[in-house]
């Protein structure tokens, strides 16, 4: 697989926010985001910059095996990039984690726009699907990414396998305001997941980011039902690499 990093941490997002975690960052993604503010996505180098030099590159599943095995924690945290590019090697790698543990708990976190088998091998489905507040305006990536942000199809498809009790989803949105919001409850009514089952997290890649975005947030929460998740991770390290 494309792989950018490898690490060992804690959650910092959604409904397992704390628990510590083996990372599997997959390198690639099919869309770029820009939020209004300038921030890139919080992982560029996986993105827009995916020849960083930094990055691991293809890497044998068995080698991704043999470094979880040094941690052995309860929750793998597949992410990216877009690890759903890698469908059928997805598939293989959670169900050889499974393999060496039945009882961890794999997140995959996925921009919504693939589908796969993988789904039948893992605990929590964390999608975020990219609203039109992060389309990267005023870049060569404008037009391109103006159209194809959202999979509907992909998206009922994975919100059926919830509603059959099949798999756990979390619906994970980056909040810059109302508009969001606005946007959001379209696509509950196109998908049809819950108020319950969607998080907003206050968009920024530093403290100072989060901290100008967090109240907003957090009423929006309050004001539709929603639950608020914060960026543990950043506040504690910042956006390093590894963490």
């Amino acid at each position: 697989m494309k792989i950018s990093e490898l690490f060992y941490s804690i959650q910092g997002e959604g409904k397992r926010t704390g628990s510590p975690s083996f990372f599997i960052r997959t390198n690639h993604c099919n869309l770029r985001c820009k939020f209004p503010g300038g921030n890139l996505c919080d992982t560029p180098y996986t993105s827009w910059y995916p020849d960083d030099n930094k990055n691991l590159g293809e890497i044998e599943i068995s080698e991704i095996l043999d470094e979880y095995r040094k941690y052995n924690c309860g929750d793998i945290v597949i992410s990216g990039g877009e690890p759903t590019m890698y469908a059928s090697e997805l598939t293989q790698l959670c169900k050889e984690l499974k393999n060496i543990n039945k009882d961890l708990i794999i997140t995959i976190e996925t921009n919504g726009t693939y589908s796969g088998d993988f789904v039948d091998h893992i605990d929590l489905l964390s999608i975020s699907p990219k609203l039109s507040s992060s389309v990267p305006y005023k870049t060569a990536h404008e037009k391109m990414h103006q159209k194809n942000r959202i999979n509907a199809d992909v998206l009922r498809k994975f919100n059926a396998l919830k509603e059959n009790c099949k798999i756990d989803i979390q619906w994970k949105f980056v909040f810059n305001s109302e508009d969001d919001v606005s946007e959001i409850k379209e696509l509950m009514d196109l998908v049809g997941f819950k108020n319950k089952d969607v998080y907003l997290m206050p968009e920024g890649i530093t403290s100072e980011d989060l901290n100008k975005n967090r109240s907003g947030a957090i009423e929006a929460c309050m004001k539709n039902q929603f639950n608020y998740t914060d960026r543990l991770h950043i506040l504690v390290w910042g956006n390093t690499r590894g963490k």
